[in-house]
Parts: structure tokens; sequence; C-alpha cells
């Protein structure tokens, strides 16, 4: 069968040509079109996946990391961090403070709305090691077991100042690790600045934190040397 020519290719849709007859150009423009879509998706999910992997290996997790609740201010917990980073040798970029606005159930927050969820999740998820907020969300939040029992952690001494609230679990859970909930007045500490904030606020350690020791290491370190 004789080969159509150059101009009667050119004449006649690509869908009515069979590929074995078709240029090199026209066997170019042909695979692209048909495969163009299906190669982009592939492109895509090759690029996330690597996205993926490129941010788990080389995105370093803090080694402490401290929240900080419904605050508008300075506490200056960070350089409190950054303090105790230095005299433990862990480098600057391994410790973070993070902000987060939670609110309570009067201002449309609290523990059951979907920020305090999204902090319970956090928590579930070993992204938190000590929070502080204002006491009174703190007592909402301890109820439900978002924070740890203090009294065999910080000093014998600072049990009589805990903050205690008595936590209730679900019975079909079948861990129920700490039957009370422990926090630590910042105005008992000493050392921050006197607002408003500050005078309200407490500090507790969450109930999964991802660096227990470490946690518990700098709190007793704030609660030895806060009024310095």
């Amino acid at each position: 069968m004789r080969k159509h020519t150059d101009r009667q290719l050119r004449e006649r849709s690509k869908d009515e040509i069979p590929f074995r007859d078709m240029t090199a150009a026209q066997k170019r423009s042909y695979l692209w079109d048909y495969w163009k879509i299906p190669a982009l998706v592939v492109i895509a999910i090759v690029a996330f996946a690597f996205s993926i992997v490129y941010s788990m290996t080389h995105t370093k997790k803090p080694l402490l990391s401290v929240t900080v609740v419904d605050c508008d201010q300075d506490i200056g917990m960070g350089q409190r961090l950054q303090d105790y980073a230095k005299t433990h040798d862990i480098p600057e970029d391994q410790v973070a403070v993070t902000d987060m606005v939670v609110g309570t159930a009067q201002t449309g927050g609290g523990a059951m709305s979907q920020a305090g969820m999204a902090f319970y999740v956090r928590m579930q998820g070993k992204s938190e090691d000590l929070v502080i907020m204002p006491e009174e969300e703190f007592n909402e939040f301890a109820e439900s077991g978002y924070f740890l029992d203090l009294t065999s952690i910080v000093p014998a001494e600072w049990t009589d100042r805990l903050v205690v609230v008595e936590q209730r679990y679900d019975d079909y859970e079948d861990e129920q690790p700490e039957p009370m909930a422990c926090a630590i007045r910042l105005s008992d500490i000493g050392g921050f600045p006197d607002t408003m904030y500050t005078q309200n606020a407490v500090i507790a350690i969450s109930y999964n934190p991802a660096h227990p020791d470490t946690a518990a290491d700098f709190l007793n370190d704030l609660l030895r040397n806060g009024g310095k």
C-alpha cells in the first residue's frame, strides 16, 4: 500500500491516520494529546511524594516545645527556653515556642469546640510538650484528660501549690493514665512580666508529651530559677 503524502497526512486528522503512517512530529503530537493529562497527574503525584519525603527527612522536630494558648503578648518564654537550651547544649533551632488560639466555651471555644478538638489531636500526635494557658481554660480542658499529674514530677515543696483538677475518662477507654491533672501558676514561679495574662496563666505538661523527660526537667528548671 502506498504511503500517504505529507500533504494528505496534514489534511486528515490524526485520528484518521494509522499511527505507523504518521510522521515523527505527528507521532509526538498524537502521544502528547492523548497522554498529557495522565502524564501531568503522575508528575504531580511524584512531586508531592518527593516533597513529603524531603520534609520528613530534612525537617528537624524540636527537642522541646512550649505552646502558649490565647496570649497576644510576649511573656518571655522564648528567652527562658533559649537559656535552658544553651545551658543543656541543645541547638537553638531544636526548641520552639508556638502560639495557639483556643478560647473558652463562653467565647465560642473550649474543649468541645473545633479549636479545642484540634488542640486535643495535637496532643495525641505528640505535638505538645508543655502548655501555658489561662487557668480558667486549664480547668475546663483538664477535666477531659489533657495534662499530666505533676505530683511526682515537681519538688515536694511545690506540691501544695499545684492547681489540681480531677480528670474524667470515658468507661470504654482502656487506659486511664492520670486520675488528676496538675498545673503551676506562672505568678508562683515568678520572673515573668507582670501582665493580666501571666497573673492568670498556668503551665502544665501535655498528657502525651513528645519529650517527657526534657519537659519535666525544663519545668523543674523554671521552678528552681523562676525568680532569678
